[in-house]
């Protein structure tokens, strides 16, 4: 997979590699990762539905879903979960809920609320650098819920600085979160996300009853993928989507939401693409500002951005947030087959940006 260092703004723009180069760049990227399936749970606000479930319990169901569908489940290497909050061996606690072999095993990944982005940008590497065919599950959890701080002020006031200096209104903010809640509703009224839903304790839909334009309450759910080095997902001819670049930035603390536009310029310089190639654009919708200001500096019209709704409809479970935008692509993409790129892109606390590229195959 395409990480990428440090690239002047000047030559987002650029033209790409020249042609001697550029079966070399293809033939790396066709042996990148490639997610084969991706799951997910309800997803519910905090003090709701899935309020007295565990992280451990939240993830359970989905690491059992894909164990059970792994080709070679021998092959599985390691399993990768990203969160917040929750205690050492978080990962190990529900395998062994799941019924997977004790001789799997799990590691944490933390990056605030871009955790399980992160941890399935790691997988992918990992798959690729081992150069040894496998299999591997990768995503986040968060049982917003039960967390001893549910709420951050710290980042409101950086949504709400972002959206002074970009000039973006109330108005603009409640317009884009009404959006996002119409189009989660008629998207559920479709049965759009029935095929990626895992029910948790008889809970099987998402709680789609939050109002707030601009939420930062850290809400509960899960989301995983199962991921196959490309080479073997060549053999097996299954479909899914290769993960071609990534690229994680750092930012100003206090300007917490910019970290993905800087993200997002490091990708599209790395594969080449311009963003009216991509077919579907997920960001993390904790902060409609923070998804309005990003597509200011990018040239992005908003419109494209979730097209089936987001986080402010269906809720912000931190350390699942960026596994649960790479489950709405794989949604899209593979499972409705409504294109071939897609975009996935989550700020985190602390200052830092995370971007991933990813193309069905």
């Amino acid at each position: 997979m395409a990480d990428v260092g440090a690239v002047p703004d000047d030559r987002v723009q650029t033209a790409g590699p020249p042609p001697s180069c550029r079966h070399a760049l293809e033939d790396a990227v066709i042996n990148n990762a490639v997610i084969i399936d991706a799951v997910r749970t309800p997803l519910a606000h905090n003090g709701g539905p899935l309020a007295q479930f565990t992280a451990a319990d939240l993830l359970a169901p989905l690491l059992e879903r894909l164990y059970r569908a792994c080709p070679q489940p021998e092959l599985l290497r390691d399993v990768v979960i990203g969160h917040a909050f929750g205690r050492v061996g978080l990962g190990r606690d529900a395998l062994r809920q799941a019924g997977v072999p004790v001789e799997v095993p799990a590691l944490s990944v933390e990056r605030g609320r871009a955790s399980g982005l992160s941890a399935i940008d790691y997988a992918a590497d990992k798959l690729v650098s081992v150069n040894t065919p496998g299999y591997m599950i990768a995503g986040g959890v968060e049982a917003g819920s039960q967390a001893q701080e549910p709420v951050n002020p710290a980042m409101a006031d950086a949504a709400h600085a972002l959206a002074d200096e970009f000039r973006i209104t109330r108005e603009q903010r409640r317009a884009y979160a009404e959006r996002s809640r119409t189009r989660a509703a008629t998207s559920a009224d479709k049965d759009l996300f029935g095929h990626e839903i895992v029910p948790v304790g008889g809970v099987s839909t998402d709680d789609l009853s939050w109002e707030d334009a601009d939420p930062s309450v850290i809400d509960d759910g899960a989301a995983a993928v199962l991921m196959i080095d490309g080479a073997s997902q060549r053999r097996l001819r299954r479909p899914g989507l290769r993960v071609t670049a990534s690229a994680t930035f750092g930012c100003d603390p206090a300007r917490v939401g910019w970290g993905i536009v800087p993200a997002i310029e490091k990708v599209l310089y790395a594969t080449r693409l311009k963003l009216d190639q991509f077919d579907a654009i997920e960001f993390d919708e904790a902060f409609a500002s923070n998804v309005l200001v990003a597509c200011s500096a990018l040239h992005l019209d908003p419109e494209r951005i979730c097209r089936q709704g987001g986080a402010i409809a269906f809720g912000h479970p931190w350390g699942a947030s960026g596994a649960v935008v790479i489950t709405r692509l794989f949604a899209q993409l593979v499972r409705q087959s409504q294109g071939r790129f897609g975009l996935a892109a989550v700020s985190a606390g602390s200052g830092q940006g995370i971007a991933m590229v990813v193309e069905r195959c």
